[in-house]
């Protein structure tokens, strides 16, 4: 007990609890019957305050109690039920270092990489003094190929712990890792020297002696005494097995690698090591059999949950993964990972109907998981729901900046929705968290590809020949930017290069075939895309150009041939049906169009193109009205698509309905405002009814934007000009359109118009009657007919 400065007793903090526990207003007249009447009101008032403080819970305390439960629980392996408990104290404290750092030892322990880098990261700013989460955050950069990184967060611990042995080991790594041998082996020979008997260390000296043939006989050796100082070292039962196996000790390499799953039965890395070892001894039912156990003994490590699917893939069985992951969920229908799996397989099976269950599900238990909010987005993607995607993956990687596949699938649904800008960004954003990520780099190649962007796609292609010298697409990617320079003995080297090391890559003959081509080589061409479509049956740009060369033959059916082999040999690819109905409206077959057209619809019903081939079809046959409902079903499908809105507003336009194309028109550009479709064709509607010219002068001139090489923005344009007198603009624009559409009756109108207005009577009678003759029996005809008989008088 305490005296305050009015003499009375003050209850310790205990007492204070007793009494928020039990009868707190009698304990309180006791303390008052105590006190002075001068000081009774001040009393009250600081023992209600103390009162109400001490029946509150102390966060510190709060925030420490999870710390220390969810420990408790890592150290027994439940590394769900600890992950919940530092999410909890860090729920109570958001800067709570200590929180993050044993939240990113659970993430290690899962497989989960990068939510364990973002966790560390955090955990070294907010306590830079930890030395541990320094070094494991090193050892991370390193994995990562961050080397420069790793060795300042090693410096940084030697700068407080000049003798740390981690340190020194760290920058063995980094050493390694820039291909610096002997420091390598300096730095761990150091290490060693102040802690002897650390096991790890002697596994990285035997590694390090294993990769020179001079020291290698001193590798085992390392690897065995590493085993001897702990029989639980994981990495060390690994490396030894690895080299036992190469020596033909195989009895000797399983029974390393049993030794490593005794070691640690969590360790999806031992139980893949067993399932390649039985694999290439042949014996594919117990490699099976170690795989589905993996999955189902490690339920919560994302790396063992892959295991079934990598190994059914590698025996090329894929009909048995969803089977398998049905079967492991119904065994844990909690497990949060496998049920992620198991949607992500059927997804990728284009089972939407089927996932839609487990991912509804997901969301609803655990919304919360990185997992389940990257998996939804990637659901509503397959679901057709580009915008949706989008959103709820923006939010994804708002929440986990650090999630790779976040960002993946992100870039993945901005180029679905059209958005090349986001999607070359989130790739962006993906390369630089993990510069050796194929798909990330890949994508960003292939953005290269749809812009014309040379310099980026060598970029690309370089930085995947950095790190992955044998992908032989980077080869293609870097001769396609080496054709764009005119580098044309480079870019024939390089696709040749790509054959040598995959020759079945029909794009390398595409690109090869292209370069014939350009130089005129019909039948050399035409024999390098033949072996392009024989490679690979989805190879519809190969096809289209051979199916051009046979138009242009003035062979018709053996360009349907060719289109129904290949349909043939993948029937479920409705882009080879899009290209049937092309090569038959061509052909004037126009029912034969149609029903290639609907089955490329039945088959992707996402599929623009089909729609648009149907759509032709049907205007060629003069059925406009049964085209535009088609195409208002499309837009009430997909309520953000504005090129569908502008193509109802062409097709409504065509029917005569002028209101209603007006308002398809602004839908589309409400949408999307550099829609150029829509800006060009409600610019020149809003010409020829009369309405504000300057509203359209400002469409036109987006569309001519957008459209530079177009003649039908040439022509709008030009027509608005001509409507403000501008006619000296109008004319050199319209003369640019007719260089590209030299026999577009509308642009010679147009164009004889503006020449009459600059008093130039012969060039104005030209063109008008050079519209009169493209166009006869039409308006167009009859205005010209009026404007040369003006002329004449």
């Amino acid at each position: 007990m305490t005296l305050n400065r009015f003499g009375v007793k003050i209850p310790q903090p205990n007492h204070v609890r007793l009494v928020c526990e039990s009868k707190e207003m009698m304990g309180m007249k006791k303390i008052l019957s105590l006190a002075s009447r001068q000081g009774s009101l001040v009393l009250v008032a600081s023992l209600l305050l103390g009162a109400s403080v001490g029946c509150h819970r102390d966060p510190n305390v709060e925030k420490q109690k999870y710390l220390e439960s969810g420990k408790r629980y890592a150290s027994q392996g439940k590394y769900k039920e600890a992950a919940i408990q530092f999410s909890n104290a860090l729920k109570v404290d958001h800067n709570f270092a200590s929180a993050h750092y044993e939240m990113a030892k659970v993430y290690l322990k899962n497989g989960s990489v990068m939510p364990a880098y973002s966790e560390l990261s955090k955990a070294v700013e907010l306590e830079p003094g930890n030395v541990e989460a320094r070094l494991d955050l090193g050892n991370l950069l390193v994995a990562g190929g961050q080397a420069d990184r790793a060795a300042e967060q090693a410096r940084a611990v030697l700068a407080v712990q000049q003798n740390n042995p981690e340190a020194h080991a760290l920058l063995s790594s980094v050493a390694a890792a820039k291909g610096d041998r002997a420091t390598a082996l300096a730095e761990i020979q150091q290490a060693i020297a102040l802690a002897p008997s650390k096991s790890s260390y002697h596994v990285t000296l035997g590694v390090l002696q294993a990769s020179d043939p001079a020291s290698s006989a001193g590798a085992e050796d390392q690897l065995r005494k590493a085993v001897a100082l702990d029989s639980k070292n994981v990495s060390a039962h690994l490396l030894l097995a690895q080299m036992l196996e190469r020596k033909g000790d195989v009895a000797g390499a399983t029974s390393e690698v049993q030794q490593a799953i005794a070691a640690d039965p969590s360790s999806a890395t031992a139980r893949g090591s067993l399932v390649g070892l039985l694999l290439r001894q042949g014996k594919q039912p117990q490699a099976e059999a170690a795989a589905n156990a993996a999955a189902d003994e490690i339920s919560d490590n994302n790396s063992a949950v892959d295991l079934p699917r990598q190994f059914y893939t590698q025996v090329r069985q894929p009909e048995r993964i969803e089977p398998a992951y049905a079967s492991l969920v119904s065994r844990h229908p909690k497990s949060v990972l496998l049920r992620v799996a198991y949607a992500r397989i059927l997804l990728a099976q284009h089972n939407v109907e089927k996932a839609r269950g487990i991912v509804d599900g997901l969301v609803k238990s655990d919304s919360s998981s990185q997992e389940v909010a990257v998996l939804q987005g990637s659901f509503q993607l397959e679901d057709g729901k580009a915008a949706d995607a989008v959103d709820t993956l923006q939010k994804a990687v708002k929440s986990y900046p650090e999630n790779l596949d976040a960002h993946l699938w992100l870039a993945r649904a901005a180029a679905a929705k059209g958005d090349v800008t986001l999607a070359e960004q989130s790739y962006r954003d993906a390369a630089h968290l993990n510069p050796k990520s194929l798909e990330a780099q890949a994508g960003l190649a292939q953005i290269a590809v749809a812009t014309r962007d040379g310099n980026q796609l060598a970029q690309a292609a370089n930085s995947i020949l950095s790190f992955a010298p044998q992908y032989a697409q980077a080869y293609v990617w870097r001769g396609m930017a080496e054709q764009s320079q005119h580098l044309s003995d480079k870019a024939d080297a390089d696709f040749h290069q790509a054959l040598r090391i995959d020759p079945n890559n029909s794009d390398a003959y595409l690109q090869l075939a292209e370069t014939q081509l350009s130089m005129k080589h019909l039948p050399e061409a035409a024999k390098l895309l033949q072996q392009a479509v024989q490679l690979n049956p989805n190879a519809t740009r190969a096809l289209a150009m051979l199916v051009a060369i046979d138009l242009a033959n003035k062979q018709p059916n053996v360009a349907v041939n060719r289109i129904q082999e290949q349909i043939t040999r993948s029937p479920a690819n409705s882009e080879l049906y899009d290209q049937l109905a092309q090569v038959q409206i061509a052909a004037h077959n126009l029912p034969a169009a149609t029903d290639a057209a609907s089955k490329a619809m039945k088959l992707n019903p996402q599929d623009n193109a089909a729609v648009m081939a149907y759509t032709q079809a049907l205007l060629s046959g003069g059925d406009a009205a049964h085209a535009a409902a088609t195409w208002q079903q499309w837009t009430k499908e997909h309520p953000t698509d504005a090129q569908a809105f502008a193509i109802l507003g062409t097709i409504q336009e065509a029917q005569g309905d002028r209101a209603a194309a007006q308002a398809s028109y602004k839908r589309s550009l409400d949408i999307k405002p550099d829609q150029p479709m829509a800006a060009n064709n409600l610019a020149y509607l809003m010409i020829e009814t009369g309405q504000n010219i300057d509203v359209a002068l400002s469409l036109a001139q987006t569309a001519r934007r957008l459209l530079p090489n177009s003649s039908s923005t040439a022509d709008t344009l030009g027509w608005a000009y001509y409507q403000k007198a501008s006619y000296l603009t109008a004319r050199d624009i319209l003369e640019d359109g007719l260089k590209v559409a030299p026999n577009s009756a509308a642009l010679h109108y147009h164009l004889g118009m503006t020449y009459a207005k600059l008093a130039d009577k012969a060039n104005a009678q030209l063109h008008l009657k050079k519209a009169q003759d493209l166009a006869p029996n039409t308006q167009t005809a009859r205005d010209a007919e009026k404007a040369l008989a003006g002329s004449a008088s």
